[in-house]
């Protein structure tokens, strides 16, 4: 097997602290160093959740911690202009982005001689958390994600059927995965006060996009004496974030970020997830409930419904009326709780194996040099 040398640049860093590029890449980049492989990942110190601790390694991957700026846009282009210059200058053999805003940077890493992947996350520019000069910028690179890297991969059929449409090019279609997670710990869940079974539970950053109002709202009419657990947060001067804890009645309870053993714990033990997205590419917090074996009630985004299958009960997208109906039905149905378990595990194992997600980037990262190679 060829051994590979490969910079992944475009991410806050590993381990994963916030969403699903940087779960992708620490699921890869970690199995890909156990076949043997070179994997470097350029992150930003600190983190938008908190600072992190500066390792230079993490289970075999070396990490380059790049210094970060108040300035989100000169951060932005001071970061990833950097990785790149220092990535092209090492021995890696591959140039892995991570994001649409970072296409005009695969320019320079293959004119400095490397093969360049790219991932994207659904189609970015729709997302209303990003600042509008964002989604506009983002937008505008769109065609290129296609020209301008030696290979681009798209996490859902939905953004794959996108490009074709528009460019009439191709992407590599590869989904993100999930790890198989059952564990449970009694003295994790009353450290903050829930009981196995025994809550509703939510996770994401709390901006418009994620749906965190349509559940709370739906929540404050359920009959049930369950907690709704809300596990995310974003800054705390955030307007949206002030009108959820207003909103919120007696029974919901606001953990902030949970990491870790500790998060996979308060997951593994809720009764049922909801996934109120009103926007998604293949959301890692819901890949992560049907890894956990959880009963999923979701949006219905055909995104979501590219992950859940029929696995997963959906309500309409932003209905507060459908979300509570089909919410209590589900508290009063123990069995069709039961049955989405299973059905989540089984669905969880067949489609999203990080291990066979990792086959495929390495397929893709050996045919794109190998195809750079016979036209040099």
């Amino acid at each position: 097997m060829k051994l590979l040398r490969i910079s992944i640049l475009g991410t806050r860093g590993i381990p994963a602290r916030y969403g699903g590029f940087e779960t992708c890449a620490e699921e890869i980049a970690t199995r890909l160093v156990k076949r043997g492989h070179k994997v470097t990942v350029y992150a930003k110190a600190g983190s938008s959740t908190g600072e992190q601790k500066r390792e230079t390694e993490y289970k075999g991957v070396k990490i380059v911690h790049l210094p970060r700026f108040s300035n989100r846009y000169f951060d932005f282009s001071y970061y990833i202009t950097l990785s790149t210059i220092l990535a092209a200058c090492s021995t890696s053999d591959i140039l892995h982005y991570f994001g649409c805003g970072r296409v005009p940077f695969t320019v320079l890493g293959r004119m400095l001689g490397k093969t360049v992947v790219l991932t994207l996350d659904g189609l970015e520019w729709e997302r209303s958390s990003y600042p509008p000069l964002s989604r506009i910028v983002m937008r505008s690179y769109a065609e290129l994600a296609m020209v301008l890297p030696n290979a681009t991969v798209v996490d859902s059929l939905r953004t794959q059927k996108w490009y074709v449409a528009r460019t009439g090019r191709v992407p590599i279609f590869i989904p993100y995965g999930t790890a198989i997670s059952t564990e449970s710990d009694k003295s994790v869940l009353e450290k903050y006060g829930l009981e196995e079974g025994k809550y509703i539970l939510f996770v994401g950053r709390l901006v418009h996009e994620k749906g965190a109002h349509t559940l709370i709202e739906a929540f404050k009419s359920v009959r049930t004496d369950m907690k709704l657990v809300i596990v995310g947060d974003f800054p705390a001067t955030s307007e949206y974030v002030r009108s959820l804890k207003e909103m919120a009645d007696e029974r919901t309870v606001f953990l902030g970020f949970v990491y870790g053993r500790e998060f996979e714990v308060l997951r593994n033990g809720s009764l049922v997830y909801v996934h109120p997205s009103l926007f998604d590419g293949t959301s890692i917090s819901l890949l992560g409930a049907l890894g956990a074996g959880r009963c999923v009630l979701s949006s219905d985004l055909q995104d979501n419904k590219e992950v859940g299958g029929d696995s997963v009960s959906y309500f309409k997208m932003g209905d507060v009326d459908d979300l509570r109906e089909r919410l209590q039905a589900l508290l009063d149905d123990p069995g069709k709780i039961k049955s989405n378990c299973g059905k989540s595990l089984s669905r969880a194992s067949a489609l999203f194996d990080w291990d066979k997600i990792t086959d495929s980037y390495e397929d893709v990262y050996i045919h794109s040099l190998d195809t750079r190679k016979r036209k040099q």
